[in-house]
Order: C-alpha cells, then structure tokens, then sequence
C-alpha cells in the first residue's frame, strides 16, 4: 500500500509541486500513463518501451510456433481490451460479457479478423503489438492514448508529438489464432471445407460448370461482382413449381433464414424462427419480403408493404433470387464480398461467409 501511495504521490506532485507550465494532452496524459505502469506492471516498466512506445507484461507472453505476423496483412484473434481502471471496454470473449451481465445469445462471440495493414482500422499502438508476434501467441500490452489513434508516423515520438486526439490508454490481452496476406482465398477456403464436409450442402464437382439453375450446387463466378472466381455456392433444396424464369419488374415473395457457417442464425423473417432463436422482435414485421425483380440481380430491391419504401439488398442474397424460379427453395453460401465485407455487427464479424436460405412463395 505504501508502495501505491508514493507513486501516485509522485504522479500528482508533477502537476502541484512543479514550477507553472503549460503541457499538452499527451504530456499530462504520459505522466499519469507512465505512473500507473510503474505501479501495476513494475517488471514491465524496467523492461523499457517495446515497438512504437508500449509496454509488455512479461509475466503473460506466450510467443506461439507458428509463423511471424509481421508481413500478414489479416490477422484472426481473440482479445480483450480494458481501460486502466479495469474496465472491460471490448472482448471477443463470451465468458467476459457474462462477467458483466451483457451476454446475448444472438449475438457473435469469437475470433476477429483485424485488416492491420489498413491505417484507417487498426491503431497504431494494436499494429505495433502485433508486428512481433507469432501465430499462436499471446500477449498483454499497455498502450498509451496517443498510440490509439488511426494515422502513419515513422516513429512513436511522431506519435507523441501528434496533434490529433487518442482513444484511451488501453491493456489489451491478444491471442492470434490465424494469419493471412490473402483474406478472399482464407474465405474461399472456408466455404470449401464447409460443402465438402457436411453433409447436407455436399458439393459436387461434376456440377463446377453447370448453369447455376440446373445444378444441385454449384461454384459461381460473376465477372461484375465475385472477383475470385470461386466464392458462391448455391443448393437447391425443393424444385420449382414452373419451371420458368420469373419475369423482369414483376414482385415476388420470399422467405429467409440468414445464417453463419457455424448454423448459428442472425437474421430472418419468419417469426416462429425469430422466437426459436431468440431474435424475434415485438417491433419488427414478419412475413414473405416483397421483391421488386430487376434485369440485373444487383439492381434487386426489397419492397416496404407498409410504405412501399424500396430497399437494397446483399448481392449474394439477390443473385440467388435472380436465378430461382417460382416456389423454388434453395439454400446460397457466399464469400462476404457479396455480403457485408469487413462490415461487422453484433451478430455477424468482419469478413464472414454467409449462408442464407431462400423460398419464393405465393403473395400473402
């Protein structure tokens, strides 16, 4: 306790006992940062500034077999981040949220793919940490505000000497579960493992070039919206009706379940689901979606039945619907580039496969 007591004695006296001068944000903010580490992590302290200005608890590195992050533009981890008041301010890890009593069953709790090559998401002080670790590894790193800001500076002092206004000094706890330069192919390779390992959505290799309304599954590609070449799946689960094309500008009906990979659902329209998987909402509408077609499955809307409000839909949601027939029931896999991309919700993480299933019925 006396231990405390002097430190923070020192800490405070820096303002009250020095001669008057005026310091900036991350001058103050550096005395306080430095004395709490000093306190808290004492070992770490000695052991001086790691990377662009934070510092590392020795007592928690695990430096992981697999290969160096450093050139890995996408990195796939669990974390936890505090404040240095202890409080949790984000994690990826279910048992943290029931900690503090604001686990949701709806919602996404696992690894996240962070894109620390692009300046704009990752802060510098989290791009730092990560530069030195490998795959499998571990770390806990104190990172002061002025790291925690979304910019590109040659050196930390740059950093410091910065205008702009950090996020809050920061502990975070970093496991990195994968690592990948390509995140299309890592999504490509997801999709694949999935419909060749289970065995409801089995792909078949013989159907790779079939038209994808005469296949059972089939690999897509779409020169305008899927780069890969590779990164759409479609299975039909119940034949159409009339089989026939439906029409440009006429107004279809359709029931959906979106789910991830791992079958878990984050969004549907059909309310005895909704209540099952504990989505259902007193305020939202259920019931058939009304379609608008259109010549170009991108230009696919949703149709207000209250308003007549039209709606854009995901590509990968849309491109099924372009290739369905009446009465027909399907189930689409996709890449997120024809999702949500490196959008991420509380139910659906950046970059993720989706998989919605899909049945065009008569108007209600």
């Amino acid at each position: 306790m006396m231990k405390k007591i002097l430190y923070l004695t020192f800490a405070l006296c820096v303002f009250a006992c020095a001669k008057p001068q005026t310091l900036s944000t991350n001058q103050k903010e550096k005395v306080y940062f430095d004395s709490w580490v000093q306190l808290h992590y004492g070992e770490a302290y000695g052991q001086g500034l790691q990377g662009l200005g934070f510092y590392l608890d020795p007592a928690q590195e695990v430096t992981g077999s697999g290969a160096s992050v450093k050139d890995s533009a996408f990195v796939r981890v669990k974390y936890t981040a505090y404040d240095l008041e202890g409080n949790i301010l984000v994690s990826s890890n279910p048992d943290k949220h029931r900690q503090l009593g604001d686990y949701d069953t709806t919602y996404y709790y696992g690894p996240t793919i962070w894109n620390k090559a692009d300046v704009t998401v990752v802060p510098a002080g989290i791009r730092s940490v990560l530069s030195t670790m490998n795959v499998g590894g571990k770390r806990t790193a104190i990172i002061p505000s002025w790291l925690m800001i979304y910019e590109d500076h040659d050196n930390g002092d740059a950093y410091f000497n910065s205008s702009t206004i950090g996020g809050k000094s920061s502990v975070y706890e970093i496991e990195i579960v994968e690592a990948t330069n390509n995140i299309s192919r890592w999504e490509l390779d997801s999709l694949q493992a999935y419909t060749t390992s289970n065995p409801v959505y089995k792909y078949r290799k013989s159907d790779a070039n079939v038209p994808l309304d005469k296949a059972r599954f089939v690999r897509c590609s779409d020169a305008s919206k899927d780069t890969t070449g590779g990164g759409y799946y479609y299975q039909q689960l119940k034949k159409a009706d009339k089989e026939k094309k439906l029409p440009i500008d006429t107004t279809v009906y359709v029931n959906y379940i979106g789910r991830l990979l791992d079958g878990r659902v984050f969004d549907t329209n059909i309310q005895d689901t909704a209540i099952v998987h504990h989505l259902y909402s007193s305020s939202a509408t259920y019931g058939p979606m009304k379609i608008r077609m259109a010549t170009n499955f991108f230009d696919i809307k949703s149709i207000s039945t209250s308003d007549g409000t039209e709606s854009s839909l995901i590509n990968g949601f849309t491109y099924a619907l372009k290739h369905m027939m009446p009465g027909e029931h399907g189930v689409a896999l996709f890449y997120s580039g024809m999702g949500y991309s490196y959008t991420a919700t509380e139910r659906i993480p950046s970059y993720c496969p989706l998989m919605f299933e899909l049945q065009l019925v008569p108007e209600p």
